[in-house]
C-alpha cells in the first residue's frame, strides 16, 4: 500500500464501473502470484488465508490484462529511493514462453522449437544491485534503440553507464552525453568514425568495465528466483507478469 501511494496513484485506477477492490490489492495479488509461482486460483486462496481478502480469481486475471504498463513502470520507479547513481549497467535478455511438449512436436514433425522469447532490456544499479528501469517487448529489436527510452524512465540520474559491444553506436553515446551520462562500451571491430568511439578504442577503463557482469548476475538471480519462463500468452499479461518480478526483487532485496 505504501509503495502504491509513493507512486502517486489513486485508490482506484479505473474511472468507470463498480469500485469494489482497490488497485493496490490487485497488484498485491499479482505480485504474490509471481513470488510463490502460483496459479490465479491458488493466489486467490493465498489472499484469503493470509490477508483475509476475498476476491475471485478472474478478478486478478482481468487486472493483469487491463492495468496499463505505465502503472507497473511507476511502481518499479517507486522502489528506487535515491536520486543519484554513480555506476549503472545496461543489457538485455530473453524470457521463453511456455512451449508444447516434445511428444506434440514429434507428432507434427517439427524439429526446432516453437515460439519466440520475450525481449527484456533493463538498467541496473551496480552498487546497490537493483533494477532501475526496464521494458519488455514481444518482438526482438536492436537493444541500443531501447536505451534512450529507459534512460528517460529512470528515476535516478546516472553518471556512468556500462554497456557491452552490442551497444556501441556513436548516436547513442552522443545522446547519453547530452543527458549527463558518460557511456563506457568497447568498440566494434574496424571502428573508424566517432569521437567517443575513438576515445573508447584508445583509453577504455577495463577495470571499471568488468563490473558490467553485475547485470548478468541480476538476470540470473531473477530467473532462478521466479523462473526463466512465463505462462502468459499476450504481451499485456506478459508485461504485468514480468514487471511484478522486478518489483518483488527490488522490494525483497531491500528487506
Amino acid at each position: 500500500m505504501r509503495l502504491f501511494r509513493r507512486a502517486g496513484h489513486p485508490r482506484w485506477v479505473h474511472h468507470m464501473g463498480p469500485k469494489k477492490f482497490e488497485s493496490w490489492i490487485l497488484c498485491l495479488g499479482l505480485i504474490v502470484k509471481q513470488v510463490y509461482r502460483l496459479s490465479y486460483r491458488r493466489a486467490m486462496k493465498f489472499l484469503d488465508e493470509f490477508y483475509e481478502i476475498k476476491l475471485h480469481w478472474t478478478t486478478l486475471q482481468k487486472a493483469a490484462k487491463r492495468l496499463p504498463k505505465s502503472l507497473w513502470q511507476s511502481l518499479l520507479a517507486a522502489t528506487i529511493q535515491f536520486d543519484y547513481t554513480p555506476l549503472a549497467a545496461a543489457d538485455g535478455t530473453g524470457f521463453s514462453r511456455t512451449n508444447p511438449s516434445h511428444y506434440y512436436l514429434k507428432r507434427i514433425d517439427r524439429i526446432g522449437p516453437i515460439g519466440r522469447p520475450v525481449q527484456f532490456v533493463g538498467l541496473v544499479d551496480v552498487e546497490r544491485r537493483k533494477f532501475l528501469a526496464g521494458n519488455f517487448y514481444a518482438k526482438p529489436y536492436h537493444e541500443a534503440r531501447r536505451i534512450p527510452g529507459l534512460h528517460k524512465k529512470c528515476p535516478s540520474s546516472i553518471e556512468i553507464l556500462l554497456m557491452d559491444k552490442g551497444f556501441d553506436a556513436e548516436y547513442l553515446h552522443k545522446w547519453l552525453e547530452e543527458n549527463g551520462t558518460f557511456a563506457i562500451a568497447p568498440t566494434r571491430k574496424n571502428c573508424r568514425r566517432g569521437s567517443h568511439r575513438k576515445l573508447m578504442k584508445n583509453c577504455i577503463d577495463w577495470y571499471l568495465y568488468w563490473q558490467r557482469n553485475i547485470v548478468e548476475c541480476l538476470f540470473s538471480a531473477l530467473k532462478r528466483l521466479f523462473g526463466s519462463t512465463i505462462a502468459a500468452r499476450h504481451i499485456q499479461t506478459q508485461t504485468a507478469e514480468l514487471f511484478c518480478r522486478l518489483i518483488a526483487y527490488n522490494i525483497g532485496y531491500r528487506l
